[in-house]
């Protein structure tokens, strides 16, 4: 989900110096090729402060850089205590619940979807538009999970409910009902389009096939057995709190300006007015964050205790667009011989399958400015990890 929100009223003009914060005695060492790569981003008021972790699959932390500001007005250091949006990042976790269920037998990547919820039989697809008129016709082919993980469903990028009521403020039962109202754009296959509804869809299919909840499944499946004590949907008061401020830079480009996550409900700690948002709704850690890219790293196991099969590993790691080749798997991106993805402030995770690198990229920039940087991040990540 790569969008830039608008910065908030309030401007920052260059009363703080963005130098990077240096690692504690103890900590891994900086690497000094990563800091001359991303202080450019800082000087230049692009990004107000960068985590950057470069690691291995056996849990060791070759380098470590901590750079900048989680608050610039308040002039505080970013750190691993702060917490992220990761957006769409929680892509990741919807498709490795669905591939959970596939280990177990109980959901087929390329079971029709109307097979676990049958009131999406009513999809059709735009056949032909103009300003005069839609013309719908069936669907060549059922929807599958396959289809909603790699975007390749045909669903546009979120539903109509959502754009009437905002994105996380109705149950992901309504969404993935409210879904043909909509028609699908394409049909389901022929085209890779990226997007939140295929997800909340998915997740719907994991409350359905497993009984529960999907937060209480990501929660008894992943969080608690992996020890991401601080991921969740619903930050608590002390956890925004230490939310690491949103910024880019200002009109002048002499300074930060403030930005905020739009794209969520307010207040965030709020269970009774915001539900989970499967394509971009979650909050973390860096520490989280690393825990989940060691389990991807040792092939869907860490710990003794197996997440995910060598087969559904397999699944996540290779490409699934069909006739669109985009370098996307079930949930996942697939970049430069890694896979992970990434949230719309720029928080990213990339695991090398061959390597056994573990790279952390924890930022949260509202200018678009993120995407080099993260780029710019992983390809010195690349070149100073152990080889």
């Amino acid at each position: 989900m790569k969008v830039a929100l608008a910065p908030a009223a309030f401007v920052l003009a260059a009363l703080v110096s963005p130098t990077p914060a240096r690692a504690a005695d103890g900590a891994p060492p900086v690497s000094p090729e990563v800091t001359a790569a991303l202080q450019p981003y800082l000087d230049n008021y692009k990004i107000a402060g960068i985590i950057g972790v470069v690691a291995d699959k056996t849990g060791k932390v070759h380098y470590k850089n901590l750079m900048g500001f989680a608050d610039v007005e308040a002039k505080k250091a970013i750190s691993e205590d702060n917490v992220f949006w990761i957006a769409s990042m929680t892509k990741m976790f919807t498709s490795a619940s669905i591939m959970m269920l596939v280990d177990e037998g109980k959901v087929s990547l390329d079971d029709p979807v109307t097979k676990f919820i049958p009131q999406l039989s009513k999809w059709m697809v735009v056949e032909e538009r103009d300003q005069a008129h839609v013309l719908l016709k069936p669907p060549a082919r059922p929807v599958t999970i396959r289809h909603l993980l790699s975007h390749t469903s045909g669903l546009a990028g979120s539903s109509e409910l959502q754009q009437i009521t905002g994105s996380d403020s109705t149950p992901l039962k309504a969404r993935a009902l409210s879904s043909v109202t909509g028609p699908l754009q394409s049909h389901p296959g022929d085209k890779y389009a990226y997007g939140n509804q295929g997800m909340n869809v998915a997740a719907r299919v994991v409350e359905v096939v497993s009984g529960t909840p999907y937060e209480t499944f990501l929660q008894k499946r992943f969080f608690d057995p992996l020890g991401m004590r601080e991921t969740t949907f619903w930050p608590s008061d002390s956890q925004v709190a230490r939310l690491a401020g949103a910024y880019g830079p200002n009109k002048q480009k002499n300074g930060y300006a403030r930005g905020d996550v739009g794209f969520l409900t307010k207040p965030l700690s709020d269970r009774t007015r915001r539900f989970p948002e499967a394509g971009g709704g979650l909050f973390s850690t860096t520490r989280d964050i690393f825990r989940y890219g060691l389990m991807l790293a040792n092939d869907g196991e860490l710990d003794g205790k197996r997440y995910l099969s060598h087969a559904a590993m397999d699944e996540l790691r290779k490409e699934q667009t069909g006739k669109t080749k985009v370098n996307y798997s079930l949930g996942y991106h697939l970049r430069n011989g890694m896979f992970g993805h990434d949230g719309a402030y720029g928080t990213d995770l990339s695991v090398d399958p061959k390597t056994g690198m573990v790279a952390i990229f924890m930022v949260q920039c509202t200018s678009g400015d993120q995407w080099a940087a993260r780029d710019l991040f992983l390809k010195t990540a690349t070149k100073v990890f152990p080889q």
